[in-house]
């Protein structure tokens, strides 16, 4: 058998119009920038990378595309234009994370942190009881 151990444990958030989702609130800021601004991120396992809306760029000091080019599809199939750049994450329990980023040319529903993102954590989840167990050391 194989024990995991948690240090944390978070509810889900209830995002209108999805649901309750697993989401993390954290500050987010450029690597050299001094300006954070709150963001909340769905944890989506079956995103390979991070994606955030384009629109938080302006609060950073960041412009949007001055970062290179990546594409993104959805499970539709829907191209998603994207710039990416590298951020500071911080979250009061889980610390502080540097992850490159990329940010949507056009606006989307929600932010994600995908699998480049879980990369830096061990997340497991309990979808019966709406929560989710983190810890920063994987």
């Amino acid at each position: 058998m194989v024990t995991v151990k948690y240090d944390d444990q978070f509810a889900y958030r209830y995002l209108h119009p999805i649901g309750s989702v697993p989401a993390l609130l954290f500050a987010v800021a450029a690597l050299s920038g001094s300006t954070w601004i709150d963001v909340t991120g769905c944890l989506d396992t079956g995103a390979g990378r991070s994606l955030f809306d384009g629109r938080l760029v302006a609060g950073l000091g960041i412009e949007l595309l001055d970062g290179r080019a990546l594409p993104f599809f959805t499970n539709s199939g829907a191209l998603v234009e994207s710039r990416v750049h590298a951020v500071q994450l911080n979250h009061e329990s889980l610390g502080r994370f540097e992850l490159e980023v990329p940010f949507s040319t056009s606006p989307i529903s929600r932010n994600l942190l995908g699998r480049d993102f879980m990369n830096l954590v061990q997340v497991g989840f309990r979808e019966r009881q709406l929560t989710f167990l983190v810890t920063a050391k994987p």
